[in-house]
């Protein structure tokens, strides 16, 4: 008896099946990829709602935000009396949860001469080695860190200020401070403020007291945040390289990128020189500035942090960002430069819309 014969596809039908999955796939791709984008852009905007809790904890609790690095000093410069300090981020711990590693911290312990500052530079080095702050790094970038380093790096800056319109000098009128000094064009670093509401400097004087619970610890308070605090940047978005005019070349330039999410300013500096987990506001979103003053590293030291690269992220459009008031704002690529300027000073005291 002969066998019945099995039916099956030619291999005509096969090839239009396939172009068929083919078509499916490629019409649901990019609503997969979206909805992934969306997913990390949401927990991009919960980091920093969780940061702003953590600052605004520590100002219930200690009447001041942390300011931006020339806080308590772990290493001595045996060249001058300069000291390292350390970032906003380390005061906050105890406020992101991380109160274990805080309770770790020898403040004001001295390390060995940091040279390259790869592991050594200060007396907590063990504390810090690559330990990962997850709220401190956005899910979409494709900077979390520095292998060389052995670091994470964080992908959150606090905004130390802006720099005068059009780029010049110490401005005066309506971008004069209220405090004196404002700007400083410090040439090899880019030009740095100190009108934001995380500068380098702490509550006292200009030099830093070797005290960990000494007033310099403190930084800017929201009574001091004169333009209201739903119209001042706290935070902003560092995640994603900067490119060149043609939109090639990108390379990252985070300020902390050699350094970690810990690593604060010099002493007594105050306005001027190199930010590491802060910035001063001088370039749109995702700007096209590479090789621009401020962006790149001052040549005569590979390893100073620049000033100004402009705010950076995956996100289609634009950067996150964390105002005052603990609201989470999207700031958009084509934002209007007197108005960034504007929401990155603290006490210009200029009306503007701020949405």
């Amino acid at each position: 008896m002969q066998s019945p014969k099995r039916g099956g596809f030619t291999l005509v039908e096969l090839l239009v099946v396939i172009a068929i999955i083919g078509t499916l796939v490629g019409l649901l791709l990019p609503a997969v990829q979206a909805a992934r984008e969306s997913a990390r852009r949401s927990q991009c905007s919960n980091n920093l709602k969780q940061q702003g809790l953590a600052f605004q904890n520590h100002h219930d609790a200690l009447q001041a935000f942390p300011n931006g690095g020339a806080g308590t000093s772990w290493w001595a410069n045996p060249y001058n009396a300069e000291t390292w300090g350390h970032s906003q981020w380390v005061r906050l711990l105890p406020y992101m949860e991380e109160g274990a590693m805080y309770g770790r911290l020898k403040f004001n312990a001295k390390g060995s001469t940091p040279v390259g500052f790869s592991s050594g530079w200060d007396g907590n080095a063990a504390v810090w080695q690559d330990k990962r702050i997850k709220m401190l790094i956005c899910p979409s970038s494709s900077l979390q860190r520095n292998p060389a380093w052995n670091n994470f790096i964080s992908s959150y800056y606090g905004i130390a200020g802006a720099t005068p319109m059009q780029f010049g000098p110490q401005p005066t009128g309506r971008f004069q401070s209220t405090e004196g000094m404002a700007f400083n064009d410090d040439g090899a670093w880019g030009i740095t403020s100190g009108r934001g509401m995380v500068p380098n400097y702490g509550n006292g004087t200009a030099g830093v007291s070797a005290d960990a619970c000494g007033p310099q610890i403190l930084g800017i308070n929201m009574a001091r945040c004169t333009d209201g605090t739903s119209k001042t940047l706290l935070v902003g978005e560092m995640s994603e390289m900067v490119f060149d005019a043609t939109g090639a070349n990108g390379q990252d330039r985070r300020p902390s990128r050699n350094w970690g999410w810990h690593m604060g300013g010099l002493s007594g500096w105050r306005d001027w020189a190199p930010h590491t987990n802060n910035v001063t506001l001088r370039y749109p979103p995702n700007a096209r500035v590479l090789n621009q003053q401020g962006v790149d590293d001052w040549t005569a030291w590979a390893d100073a942090s620049p000033a100004n690269p402009p705010l950076t992220s995956a996100h289609p459009g634009g950067v996150m960002t964390l105002r005052v008031d603990g609201s989470v704002q999207f700031l958009g690529d084509n934002v209007d430069m007197e108005t960034m300027t504007l929401l990155a000073i603290r006490d210009d005291r200029m009306n503007f819309s701020a949405d």
